[in-house]
């Protein structure tokens, strides 16, 4: 694990929250620290410590998508969206970037487009908007 890696696990586990949680509403069902049960169907989250949590994040998401790739702040910008909305989406939000501050612009346009369209996920908007606030805070982007 690299040191740009760790360097956002303060942040990813403020924003995700480390507590177990399994909200009905949330289609990925049980989560901690991030880490979902339906993107994970054979990982025990209810028991899932921290260091397994970041193996988890660096294996697939990190690594998977080849973060490191990218220059400082694209790199991590691009791990969140990954963690967050996929990798297909942020290879597609990435393709339409010229720069980190509208690689989240247009997350969030994502964002509310998706509230829009799904009523139950309206009540995540706001949270989502502010995950972006503290992003560009996290990252030193204006």
């Amino acid at each position: 694990m690299t040191d740009r890696f760790l360097a956002m696990f303060p942040w990813l586990f403020d924003i995700e929250g480390r507590a177990y949680e399994n909200d009905p509403s949330d289609p990925g069902g049980a989560t901690r620290f991030g880490i979902d049960q339906r993107s994970h169907p054979n990982v025990d989250i209810k028991n899932l410590t921290e260091e397994e949590a970041k193996k988890i994040y660096w294996d697939s998401y990190w690594q998977k998508n080849s973060c490191e790739r990218f220059d400082f702040p694209i790199g991590e910008a691009y791990f969140d969206i990954c963690v967050n909305n996929g990798a297909g989406r942020a290879a597609q939000l990435l393709a339409i970037s010229n720069s980190c501050q509208q690689l989240i612009a247009n997350r969030d346009a994502f964002y509310r487009r998706l509230a829009a369209r799904r009523p139950k996920s309206r009540k995540y908007l706001q949270g989502w908007l502010n995950r972006d606030i503290s992003l560009r805070k996290h990252l030193n982007i204006t």
